[in-house]
């Protein structure tokens, strides 16, 4: 919690980064590497408590699920994390971030974790999966990814596959299920950024008014398109996983990107998010806690605050803030006495290999 106020983190994944997992030559040098710089530029440069280094970012799945145990929970003031399970099985062999790393933290605080589940259209057997996953893993929301290779061809997924998605979809919400959370704006790998635009999410709005489509990465890009959606339908949900991560550095830009989704009059709709754990959530968090707009542009207001960086997104799964800062407190990390430092935890594993 931050003064008071519930933190749920709306993204995190695993990372399974290892040379094992790669499926595609250009992964390793323009997705490993290309994160670990990234991460490193957004962060306080002054702090090198917040760094890590590139053997230990590619080596994070090793320690797994400890260090984002650790890192979330222990080491910053997040209360409550979505895991996201990544579907991209043509890049990596299990997507990148397996839900079974989510799942073994459920398992010792399950009101501190929710998950994702993966799913591509592409796979042998999607509608089986879904079963599975609302079933049998007791997912929050599906996660789906505008693009996979499958077979050495790209192929796009879009929202608005009336053969493909909207079979899945109405299983789903047969199923119970009514959260689907589809990655937005932000390219991964060399693929180029037509892939990422929202020009397929209108039609699946209108088509599923009881189903909630979660953008996420929504704002670092096509910002008049995703506004005009959150104006005209109630159904569309942001997800700004990343661009908190813009507060401490380019405040000019991060200004920019939350102007027009808080002029939207949506504000309630928007969810804090870093993508821990490529990232450490901790400078992130205070960063925007503590940011404030421009003069001249569209005030982030204490009240909206909260609202973005727990609130909102507690209401769209129907979860009780109150009930859950009372599990979180009396839990045994939330009776543990002050944060441990940046990183710690994963330091020590290498400094314990170092000198065995």
């Amino acid at each position: 919690m931050i003064e008071g106020n519930l933190v749920i983190d709306a993204t995190v994944h695993a990372f399974n980064f290892r040379e094992d997992n790669l499926r595609q030559p250009f992964v390793s040098d323009v997705v490993r590497g290309l994160y670990h710089w990234v991460y490193n530029q957004l962060g306080p440069h002054d702090d090198p408590r917040y760094k890590i280094t590139l053997e230990q970012f590619q080596n994070l799945f090793d320690h797994q699920p400890q260090v984002m145990e650790e890192v979330l929970f222990r080491e910053s003031d997040v209360d409550v994390a979505a895991y996201h399970g990544v579907p991209m099985y043509g890049f990596f062999g299990d997507g990148s971030s397996p839900i079974h790393i989510a799942e073994a933290i459920q398992r010792r605080y399950p009101h501190r974790m929710m998950i994702y589940g993966g799913l591509s259209p592409w796979e042998e057997d999607p509608a089986a999966k879904v079963v599975s996953l609302i079933r049998d893993h007791h997912v929050a929301g599906l996660k789906l990814y505008p693009a996979d290779i499958v077979e050495g061809e790209l192929k796009r997924i879009r929202l608005d596959d009336e053969k493909r998605m909207y079979p899945l979809f109405e299983l789903a919400r047969n199923e119970g299920l009514k959260v689907i959370a589809m990655h937005k704006a932000l390219p991964l790998g060399p693929i180029t950024i037509d892939h990422y635009h929202m020009d397929d999410v209108e039609a699946a709005l209108k088509t599923f008014p009881d189903i909630t489509f979660e953008i996420v990465h929504g704002g670092l890009a096509f910002f008049d398109d995703t506004v005009r959606l959150l104006e005209t339908y109630p159904n569309i949900s942001i997800n700004l996983e990343a661009a908190p991560c813009y507060a401490i550095n380019h405040g000019q830009r991060f200004a920019e990107m939350m102007a027009p989704l808080i002029g939207s009059g949506a504000h309630d709709r928007i969810f804090f998010s870093t993508g821990a754990t490529g990232v450490h959530p901790q400078p992130f968090l205070e960063a925007f806690w503590r940011f404030e707009m421009p003069r001249g542009y569209p005030a982030l207001t204490p009240e909206i605050k909260i609202g973005i960086l727990g609130a909102n997104f507690a209401r769209q799964h129907g979860l009780d803030v109150e009930e859950l800062k009372r599990q979180c407190q009396a839990d045994e990390l939330g009776r543990a006495n002050g944060r441990s430092e940046p990183w710690s935890w994963l330091r020590a594993q290498y400094a314990a290999r170092a000198a065995a």
